[in-house]
């Protein structure tokens, strides 16, 4: 029997092109950012991965803006954040402590890939009507910022020049805490929930603004910072998880 062919894309509008160009942009910026890891340019590195989490957290921000969600864009995002928080970071460490240190320094590359790529199957196969409790969370590290944590030896040893963070046993520990931690049930924020009181709106901007022109003197500090504010928020998002479980089955008792 002869399976229905599918109808190719007819026409587009530009609000449905639109996410979907800025996951590629990411993706490419990714994959750049391999491409300088094979020079040993590891700042580019960093800033390349970055780059493409900003893009990450644009594309779909940008498809519920416009009402352009679509399966075609959710299939294309899954894909392009295997490969750049998932392959490409695994890589780049790699290159960069792993190569001479046998195969199981390999293996833990291939185990944070691994993880990131198994968390990211989860998210797309979790069902769409979730409890209200759950709303505001992650289950797991989600896979942008698993490809932040995990460069954190790159960009500590830039800031720091601190050559034992070469170290394979090192490097091979953070790529096998932060994979575990990408594909664990932990709950982390998301921020979806989050809302700002009236008052607070020019103070945040004005911190805003304040963060953004310390990012550009001193990168790797705020980069540290925030990595260091994300893994303490987890005990946090734990506790006020539980508390909202607790809560609901009081509700529903």
């Amino acid at each position: 029997m002869m399976q229905k062919r599918k109808k190719p894309f007819s026409s587009v509008s530009f609000g449905w092109l639109l996410p979907n160009l800025l996951t590629i942009g990411g993706l490419v910026s990714g994959l750049t950012g391999l491409r300088f890891a094979l020079e040993d340019r590891w700042v580019a590195v960093v800033a390349m991965i970055a780059l493409a989490a900003v893009f990450d957290g644009l594309d779909g921000r940008m498809a519920r803006l416009l009402k352009s969600t679509s399966a075609f864009g959710a299939a294309l995002d899954s894909l392009s954040d295997a490969v750049v928080f998932g392959i490409v970071p695994a890589l780049c460490l790699y290159l960069w402590a792993l190569q001479d240190s046998g195969n199981l320094a390999f293996g833990t590359a291939l185990f944070y890939s691994v993880c990131v790529l198994l968390r990211l199957a989860r998210f797309d196969s979790e069902l769409p009507d979730q409890p209200a409790y759950r709303s505001s969370f992650f289950v797991g590290i989600p896979a942008p910022a698993a490809g932040f944590l995990v460069l954190l030896p790159i960009v500590i040893f830039q800031e720091f020049g601190l050559v034992w963070l070469r170290n394979p046993e090192i490097v091979s520990m953070v790529l096998i805490s932060v994979g575990a931690g990408a594909v664990s049930t932990m709950p982390t924020f998301n921020g979806k929930g989050l809302r700002v009181p009236g008052q607070a709106i020019l103070p945040l901007l004005a911190l805003f603004a304040l963060l953004s022109a310390l990012l550009l003197i001193h990168p790797w500090k705020i980069y540290l910072g925030l990595a260091l504010a994300y893994v303490a928020s987890f005990p946090f998002s734990v506790w006020v998880f539980y508390k909202r479980k607790q809560l609901h089955k009081k509700e529903q008792s």
